[in-house]
């Protein structure tokens, strides 16, 4: 047997090596058990093997708070890996099952499941009117790391439809409040997220210097995730300041480490990023062969942004390599479907 209480609170702390030690030693796993293995492997950025301890859980789980804990779970997960709209049906099954049970926690929790999923499917007015509501709820509560969670998120959105002023105030508020209750993973991915829309808006300084903030404390922690998504971000930031050379070493870590976890999506930006780059440095087919293997692995998911980055870049590369008609329509098929998904990624080029 183990304290329950003794692993959420390892979780807590972002242990998730010390969780998995000490959860080797029951023989016989309880649902719970399966949950708090899968939340450590998902803290560690191994989201598929997460995925397939949860479905060990959910098979053998009787009591309903659990079940709902381990749906919310696999939720998150398939959202991460760009199965946006599987992410939803999920999260909504457990909203409904708090419904009918009357658990205001978990309704809350469900909530931010489904408008996370509505963000990453690039449905941002539905996403923002559910986190909103999720927000009010935490500031009565006075739960300050949802709040800087749902800060961080309602900043990615504001990024994505172009709303830069409001977006880089999210990320601060999102920043401030973590800072508040110590939580520095949480701090960490604000200025993830500061660092990703200063790039947009051009403020490539303040880009960098974020990133790097952040990749302080990611070298503290066992986030994989985190530590990947701040070497692309970085890479991306370096990129733009003509540090090309800089930039392609912070791609290669950041493709060695989603590869290590089997995050295909976060891959995909990667070699999209350092095609741009090989792109400028006159390398046309090695940016051709990274941009094909970018369209394969957003296509095989429900990250729309990436799907068109990526036809845009494509069309780039084929236009300089003398094959016109194909570039041409790969072009206009990214534009159209941004302006059908309403985002305006198109408008993104110049970064």
């Amino acid at each position: 047997m183990v304290n329950a209480d003794e692993i959420y609170e390892l979780l807590e702390m972002n242990e998730p090596t010390r969780v998995l030690a000490l959860l080797k030693t029951v023989r016989k796993k309880t649902a719970q058990d399966l949950f708090l293995e899968g939340e450590a492997h998902r803290q560690l950025g191994s989201f598929e093997q997460a995925l397939k301890t949860y479905a060990k859980g959910l098979a053998m789980a009787d009591l309903v708070e659990v079940r709902m804990d381990i749906l919310l779970a696999m939720s998150a997960c398939y959202r991460t890996l760009g199965h946006a709209a599987l992410a939803y049906e999920l999260a909504l099954e457990t909203l409904e099952m708090a419904k009918e049970l009357e658990f205001d926690d978990y309704e809350i929790r469900a909530m931010q499941e489904m408008g996370m999923s509505l963000r990453a499917w690039g449905k941002l007015e539905d996403a923002l009117e559910l986190l909103d509501a999720v927000l009010a709820a935490y500031v009565q509560l006075k739960d300050y790391a949802g709040q800087s969670f749902i800060h961080w998120a309602k900043g990615g959105i504001f990024r994505l439809q172009g709303q830069f002023e409001e977006g880089i105030a999210q990320f601060k508020k999102s920043i401030m409040l973590a800072k508040k209750i110590g939580d520095k993973i949480n701090e960490a991915y604000g200025y993830c997220g500061l660092a990703g829309i200063s790039r947009i808006c051009g403020k490539i300084d303040d880009c960098v210097r974020n990133y790097k903030l952040a990749d302080k404390i990611f070298k503290k922690s066992e986030d994989v995730f985190g530590k990947a998504y701040t070497h692309c971000g970085m890479a991306n930031g370096l990129r733009q300041q003509g540090k090309y050379d800089e930039a392609l070493r912070h791609y290669n870590l950041a493709d060695k480490l989603y590869s290590s976890i089997g995050d295909k999506v976060d891959l995909g930006f990667v070699k999209w990023g350092r095609a741009d780059v090989l792109k400028r440095k006159n390398k046309l087919e090695l940016a051709l062969k990274d941009l094909q293997e970018a369209r394969t692995l957003f296509d095989n998911s429900d990250e729309k942004r990436g799907q068109i980055l990526t036809k845009l870049s494509l069309a780039q590369v084929l236009y300089s390599l003398g094959r016109t008609d194909e570039a041409e329509a790969l072009y206009e098929a990214g534009v159209k479907q941004a302006k059908a998904e309403r985002l305006h990624t198109y408008l993104e080029s110049y970064t």
